[in-house]
């Protein structure tokens, strides 16, 4: 197994549930060494992705979710609020940018009315990136 495969993981984050789940699912595969690309994405006008290092103001509540439910001090933690028209896209295109070895994430619970209007993010997601994708179950206790 490729040991840096953990190394620098990006988790794309839609919200405070979002991020509750996801911080419960990625607990167990972390280690002193990981370094977590916590991201959010926020709707954006220009054409291309936007890359904003830092904690935005609008993705506060989700990253402080985040850290309560993760429990761990002892991980190096990089916050980027992307913005991009295209949620997948905006992820997919700043993968390089952040050197992220892995993307992790929780599928979202979307209707078929979303799917059928916007696709499915987490297919594009699992599709388009050039990195590993680990998708844990949207359901995790």
């Amino acid at each position: 197994m490729d040991e840096t495969l953990f190394d620098r993981i990006l988790l794309p984050l839609a919200d405070p549930d979002d991020a509750e789940r996801t911080a419960r699912a990625i607990r167990p595969y972390l280690d002193e060494e990981t370094t977590l690309i916590i991201t959010h994405v926020t709707q954006g006008e220009a054409a291309g992705t936007t890359v904003a290092m830092g904690r935005d103001r609008f993705a506060e509540e989700i990253y402080e979710t985040f850290i309560a439910v993760l429990g761990r001090q002892d991980l190096t933690i990089e916050w980027v609020t992307l913005e991009g028209r295209d949620v997948s896209e905006a992820i997919i295109d700043a993968i390089g940018t952040l050197e992220a070895t892995l993307m992790a994430f929780t599928p979202r619970d979307l209707d078929t009315w979303s799917r059928t209007l916007a696709g499915d993010p987490g297919s594009r997601l699992v599709r388009d990136a050039d990195i590993p994708v680990m998708v844990f179950p949207s359901r995790t206790e």
